[in-house]
């Protein structure tokens, strides 16, 4: 009984560790910035920020200040392109998306308004929201922490914002050295400027099957611990009755 005790804690054990995850970039755009050693990244058409509101969202990281995009004529891609990215697997990405003031949905007027993402150039992901006109609301698998609430400071229509953590498109495959993320307004409603625009903010990008960046979380530790001393009880009561009996 006692070795399968001490199996079945083990088995807990590794079941419990991480499988390597490597955080390699984080931005919350108010200076803060991070990355990680020996990657190289360049954003480009990222240089403008607005104030964020307070509000429920504020605990999903869109607070502070966030990245802006108003561009319209021609409309900008805000590119992040990092270089020197270590061993992995696959990539995933975090942050919050924010659909700003006079969003016309996909079926407003003027619409459509969307907010594409892009993966090395490609399309996965495309958002709407409905702030001001229409009758869709997508949010690509995202969590939508608010939805028609002022959430920066240009008080003009109601905001959406989407936290995209945990998308399934969020998370791809990917083992090259080099990664480009997009993000662009596009339809042929789109107005940009004062009448809206999209936002970023609690921006991440972590390399998965990492095993030299794996780094256990402090629950993981603490029930390695826990494990490890299971097993040595197990052994020590073992060694007692071997005494006991000799």
């Amino acid at each position: 009984m006692k070795h399968l005790l001490a199996a079945a804690t083990f088995a807990a054990v590794f079941a419990a560790m991480p499988a390597g995850a490597q955080v390699v970039y984080t931005n919350d755009f108010d200076g803060g910035a991070t990355t990680g050693p020996g990657v190289g990244v360049t954003i480009d058409n990222g240089g403008d920020t607005r104030g964020a509101t307070t509000g429920t969202w504020n605990a999903n990281g869109w607070k502070n200040n966030f990245l802006i995009n108003t561009s319209v004529n021609p409309i900008t891609t805000t590119e992040f392109s990092f270089t020197g990215l270590g061993s992995h697997t696959s990539v995933s990405l975090g942050g919050v998306l924010g659909l700003l003031d006079s969003w016309d949905s996909t079926n407003g007027s003027p619409a459509p308004d969307l907010l594409e993402v892009l993966i090395n150039g490609s399309v996965v992901a495309t958002l709407t929201a409905n702030n001001a006109s229409g009758s869709v609301v997508d949010a690509q698998g995202g969590n939508v922490i608010a939805l028609y609430q002022q959430v920066d400071t240009n008080q003009f229509y109601s905001d959406t914002l989407v936290d995209f953590t945990g998308s399934s498109w969020a998370t791809f495959a990917h083992t090259g050295s080099n990664l480009t993320v997009g993000f662009r307004a596009a339809g042929g409603g789109w107005q940009g400027g004062s009448d809206e625009s999209w936002g970023l903010d609690n921006f991440s990008v972590t390399l998965n099957g990492n095993a030299n960046g794996a780094v256990p979380e402090p629950a993981t530790w603490a029930m390695m611990v826990m494990g490890f001393g299971a097993v040595g009880g197990a052994l020590r009561s073992r060694r007692k009755a071997t005494l006991r009996y000799a």
